[in-house]
C-alpha cells in the first residue's frame, strides 16, 4: 500500500498536489482573496465510521458504494453553508489563519485502520485577468497529498470528501473569458487488493457576484444577483484492477470554456465545488502534472514508485 513514507516521495518526485487552474495574462483584474471556507469529511466500514471538522459534525446519510458516482452520487453530507453551492453573499471565512494560506485537518483523519488526509488553499496565478487565474488547490509542495489509505485489515468502502468555496475580490477592469485547455491532468495513483474499485472527482464551479462599492470607503454596499460562469471536472473510476495502477485525469468540462466579466462592474468572483476519493479496498493518492511535457515522466516515475504491490489479507 502507499505508506506515508512513498507518499513523501512522491511529493518530492512529483508535482504538487493541486487542482491548478492557471492561464498566462498581461494585466491584473483579480486583487486578491478575500476569504475561504472548507470543509472535509471521512466515512469508512461502509459508512458505520464518519469523521468531519468543526464545525460540522456527522452523521450524514450513507448512499451505499455503487460506483461510478459522480459529484451527485456521494454520500449525503451536509451542506458546507446556507445556498451551497450556489452563493447568495460572500462566505464567512471558516479556516483558522487567512487565505490564501489554505486549510487542512489538524491531524489525518482515521478510525484507527483506515486513514484520509488533504490540504487546500486557494490563490490566483500570472497578472489575474483571465477568469481560469483564480484557482483551488489540493495538497502543496511540503506537506500532504489528497489520499485514502484503507489496509487488507479494512472492511467496507471508504472514502473522503472536501467541500470548499473560496471568494476573490475583481475590481472595475472585468475578467477575460478564457480557453480552459486540457493542460493540467491529475496523476491519479495507488495500489488495490484484488477486485479492488476506486474512484476520484473534483468540481470547481466560478460564479460572478456583482457588487456596488463605496467610492468614498470602498466598502461594498450591496450584492447582485450571481452568475455561473461555467465549472471545471475531473473523475476517474478504476475497477476490479489488482496491485499497481497510474492514471492521468483530464478536465471534462464540455464547452472547454469559462465566462468573462464585462468591465465597468466591481464584484466578487467565488469558486464553489467539491473533490473526493472512494475505494475498496485501495490506497490511492492525487496530485497534480504541473506542465503538459512532463506528463509522460510522472506517470512513469509514479509507477516506479508504486511497484511494491499490497499483499491480501
Amino acid at each position: 500500500m502507499i505508506t506515508k513514507n512513498l507518499l513523501s516521495v512522491l511529493i518530492s518526485a512529483g508535482a504538487v498536489a493541486a487542482l491548478a487552474l492557471c492561464t498566462q495574462t498581461s494585466q491584473g483584474q483579480i486583487t486578491g482573496v478575500i476569504s475561504s471556507n472548507v470543509e472535509g469529511f471521512f466515512g469508512s466500514t461502509s459508512d458505520t465510521y464518519q469523521q468531519s471538522e468543526a464545525p460540522l459534525n456527522p452523521p450524514w446519510t450513507a448512499v451505499g458504494f455503487a460506483l461510478p458516482y459522480g459529484p451527485a452520487g456521494l454520500p449525503n453530507i451536509p451542506a458546507l453553508y446556507a445556498g451551497y453551492p450556489n452563493p447568495a453573499t460572500p462566505i464567512t471565512q471558516n479556516i483558522g489563519f487567512a487565505a490564501p494560506a489554505g486549510h487542512a485537518p489538524a491531524s489525518p483523519f482515521t478510525d484507527g485502520v483506515t486513514s484520509a488526509d488533504y490540504h487546500i488553499y486557494g490563490g490566483y496565478s500570472t497578472s489575474a485577468t483571465y477568469t481560469r487565474d483564480a484557482y483551488v488547490r489540493l495538497g502543496n509542495s511540503t506537506t500532504t497529498l489528497m489520499y485514502l489509505d484503507q489496509p487488507s485489515t479494512a472492511t467496507g468502502y471508504a472514502y473522503e470528501e472536501a467541500e470548499f468555496a473560496i471568494d476573490y475580490n475583481v475590481n472595475a477592469n472585468g475578467l477575460t473569458a478564457g480557453a480552459t485547455p486540457n493542460n493540467r491532468p491529475y496523476l491519479v495513483s495507488g495500489s488495490f487488493l484484488p477486485g479492488g474499485s476506486a474512484e476520484f472527482g473534483a468540481q470547481v464551479n466560478y460564479w460572478w457576484i456583482p457588487t456596488v462599492v463605496n467610492t468614498g470607503t470602498g466598502v461594498i454596499i450591496s450584492y447582485g444577483t450571481p452568475v455561473n460562469l461555467g465549472s471545471l471536472q475531473y473523475q476517474d473510476y478504476l475497477s476490479n484492477v489488482t496491485g499497481s495502477f497510474s492514471s492521468l485525469v483530464q478536465d471534462t468540462y464540455s464547452s472547454n470554456y469559462l465566462a468573462g466579466v464585462a468591465p465597468g462592474q466591481t464584484g466578487i468572483l467565488e469558486l464553489t465545488g467539491d473533490m473526493y476519493l472512494i475505494g475498496d479496498p485501495v490506497s490511492i493518492s492525487v496530485e497534480a502534472v504541473p506542465e503538459p511535457a512532463t506528463v509522460a515522466l510522472v506517470a512513469l516515475g509514479g509507477l516506479a514508485l508504486i511497484v511494491r504491490r499490497r499483499k491480501t489479507a
